[in-house]
């Protein structure tokens, strides 16, 4: 059969996209109802033929409803309370709707285990990996991400590398997001078909083994997120101090004409053994 990809945080099919014209078949969940409205119409063909699943659901760490906040910047929709108020704060407002929740492990028991599973959730990236714990079998293949500068703590992140460890998860990249638009897909192809595909700025990009860079264990992964934070000390200093941070955004568009989201990396982790938790 062929292989499943998750893509968890669809926003308007940009990753689904790519997914698909590999040759994978793909669920794509997205908690704004608007978003799956538009994937499902942007990829209408690969609908129809049964390799794209949209469901409109939030990911969180149990199922029922909860409060999503649609946010005026598409993808900074979130459930998260003191997220959205941040959002708010630098000018985005955000529309409060009810939504159903499930697990990722309800997601694996209705549509089969996957063989990658990419979440971009808006700060509930820890509790979809934790709800993982419930699933059956995992993964060769899991990517989340790394909120910073949002999230300044080293600790909380070496944590993520911790909890995707106990999963059973033992290499890791750390791939910087902000180049994505500059990622450019391998012939031949390491996962899936080849396809000649160009990602857009703020799309996942490539992954599994065609994610750039080398293969880390958990200790070199999380040094490597110790440096990229030192490294990019002055983002996660001034991003609470909005007018400063303002001034400083605006300076390094003009210095490198890289937009504001200008610090964003995704954890990318391999299971080497087929295992269930």
């Amino acid at each position: 059969m062929t292989p499943l990809i998750y893509d968890i945080g669809l926003h308007k099919g940009e990753d689904s996209e790519f997914y698909l014209k590999k040759g994978f078949r793909v669920v794509g969940v997205d908690a704004d109802p608007d978003h799956c409205e538009y994937a499902r119409a942007r990829l209408a063909k690969f609908v129809a033929s049964g390799q794209l699943t949209v469901v409109n659901v939030a990911i969180s760490d149990r199922s029922g409803t909860m409060t999503f906040y649609r946010s005026a910047k598409s993808d900074w929709g979130t459930v998260i309370q003191e997220w959205d108020a941040d959002n708010r704060a630098r000018g985005y407002e955000s529309e409060p709707i009810t939504i159903r929740s499930a697990t990722l492990a309800d997601l694996v028991r209705e549509h089969g285990v996957p063989y990658f599973i990419k979440i971009d959730i808006e700060g509930m990236d820890d509790a979809a990996l934790a709800s993982l714990a419930g699933s059956p079998s995992l993964p060769k293949f899991i990517s989340i991400e790394m909120p910073f500068p949002r999230e300044t703590s080293f600790r909380r992140t070496k944590s993520r590398i911790a909890a995707l460890t106990g999963l059973g998860y033992d290499a890791f990249k750390i791939v910087p997001q902000h180049y994505v638009d500059r990622q450019v897909p391998p012939c031949p192809p390491l996962e899936g078909d080849y396809v000649d595909f160009r990602f857009e700025f703020g799309s996942s990009g490539l992954f599994g083994d065609e994610a750039p860079g080398d293969w880390l264990s958990a200790n070199a992964a999380s040094r490597r997120i110790w440096l990229t934070m030192i490294r990019h000390f002055p983002e996660g200093f001034l991003y609470k101090r909005q007018r400063l941070h303002g001034a400083y955004v605006d300076l390094r568009e003009w210095l490198t004409g890289r937009p504001e989201a200008a610090y964003w990396y995704d954890i990318h982790a391999r299971r080497t053994a087929s295992k269930s938790v």
